[in-house]
């Protein structure tokens, strides 16, 4: 989580004011990780009467919210292509050389956690000349990746952040660091400027950057990061533009599904069979040590009195309610309500069949899926301006700083993934009864579903 202190230095020179949204950022990564100590631990009496502390059995949806929205947002079948073929090369190396769409499927994952992500595009080991980079055979191209707890913006115009600064902290040769990054613009272009603080006795100092160049003047227009939202309007801090967590107005589902799940596993855990045996069947050694029939394999006994063992038996067990279809009952239906809430759609997590079918076609498992196609396609919107953000810059660093007959503006396009969407079975059973009608070629067909 950000620093006051950074805050604070940032504030003293006129660059950053403090937002309130750090405090639910907090909050919302708690539940991302799957324990907020505030709600999942409590009290209970033990058997003599003493409070233990524990804590509640929970299935940590608001994680597997984030994750389910990753997989359909940002996969290895969302396209990334700009128009200028030389451009388009140098973007898909550096793409393929840094890992950029399994990081950045990781980044849509926390930032539908906490309500926003970056990319920051850092280019290492790179001269200038009057001020001008240009690359040589040593320069590389990377990505650094952060999360809202580490983003402080600057400026922002239309919801958008234009200017910015990233937190990060490291470790030194055992000496720990603050690194702050911030993106500003002057005189048309961005500059960057790097700062770096050592932590000594729980205060920041500032202190050389050694092989990091203090500013760099990249000359752009184009950022060098792209920040990434859930498509959902900021009802805390409008003005921040900071996004909101895809679960942030779905806290009491989540905490509707770990109440219901810790009843479920406390039924099972307390439903085991307890059996009570009368005191004349214990025997004690020598030692004290307490025997009962079972740990002795006795099957002979003698009772002594005229008890009737029919009617006050020896021996008595009880079997307790596991009550197994009211737990997962509610559980399905707590589920339901947090997929409705975090825009998944009703029965996104459906145990056993909808409303008692255990079977569906593919039309109706197509069907229950509307619902989130409409959110998914609202989202691809945000995700769809991240990546194009980040090929952007990459096409200004390839014409501006390596110098490559490539068109900076050339158009980019941005393909997704909907095959989870799509009822493939009706579709190839359309495909073929157009090749009958002579609307499609059987070599078009032939094509599309089945050379692979």
């Amino acid at each position: 989580m950000i620093d006051s202190e950074i805050l604070a230095y940032l504030g003293e020179r006129g660059a950053a004011a403090q937002s309130p949204m750090y405090a639910y950022i907090r909050e919302w990564e708690m539940w991302w990780r799957g324990r907020n100590r505030a709600f999942h631990e409590y009290l209970e009496n033990n058997a003599m009467g003493h409070p233990v502390r524990r804590e509640m059995f929970r299935m940590n949806m608001a994680k597997k919210v984030c994750e389910d929205w990753a997989a359909v947002l940002l996969n290895d079948r969302t396209g990334i292509s700009a128009a200028d073929e030389a451009g388009d090369a140098f973007v898909k190396k550096v793409f393929a050389d840094s890992g950029f769409l399994r990081q950045a499927n990781r980044l849509v994952e926390k930032a539908f956690a906490v309500g926003t992500g970056a990319a920051i595009l850092r280019i290492a080991d790179c001269p200038a000349e009057n001020g001008v980079l240009l690359a040589d055979e040593r320069t590389r191209l990377s990505f650094e990746f952060v999360d809202a707890a580490h983003i402080i913006p600057l400026s922002v115009h239309n919801g958008q952040i234009t200017e910015a600064a990233f937190v990060s902290e490291g470790v030194e040769r055992g000496r720990e660091y603050v690194y702050l990054e911030t993106h500003t613009l002057e005189d048309g272009g961005y500059c960057i400027r790097n700062v770096f603080f050592d932590r000594e006795d729980g205060l920041l100092k500032e202190r050389d950057g050694g092989k990091y160049a203090n500013v760099i003047r990249t000359r752009s227009p184009v950022p060098f990061f792209a920040v990434l939202t859930p498509n959902i309007v900021n009802h805390i801090d409008e003005r921040s533009g900071m996004g909101m967590s895809v679960f942030a107005d779905a806290l009491d589902c989540l905490r509707g599904v770990d109440l219901a799940f810790n009843n479920f596993c406390r039924d099972i855990k307390l439903g085991g069979k307890k059996v009570f045996i009368n005191q004349s069947l214990v025997q004690r050694d020598e030692n004290g040590n307490v025997y009962t029939p079972d740990d002795v394999a006795q099957q002979l006994f003698v009772t002594i009195g005229d008890t009737d063992i029919a009617e006050h038996p020896m021996i008595a067990e009880h079997n307790p309610e596991l009550r197994t279809a009211d737990n997962a009952e509610a559980v399905q239906n707590q589920l339901d309500y947090l997929s409705f809430r975090c825009g998944l759609g009703t029965h996104h997590y459906t145990f056993g069949g909808i409303d008692g079918r255990t079977r569906l076609t593919a039309t109706q498992y197509m069907g229950e899926r509307q619902d989130m196609l409409q959110n998914a396609v609202k989202h691809q919107k945000n995700v769809e301006i991240f990546l194009c953000g980040m090929v952007r810059a990459l096409l200004w660093c390839a014409a501006e700083v390596w110098r490559l007959p490539v068109d900076a503006d050339a158009a980019v396009t941005v393909t997704f993934d909907d095959s989870f969407f799509t009822d493939t079975e009706s579709q190839r059973s359309r495909d073929l009864e157009e090749v009958k009608a002579g609307i499609l070629t059987a070599e078009e067909y032939r094509r599309k579903w089945i050379e692979v």
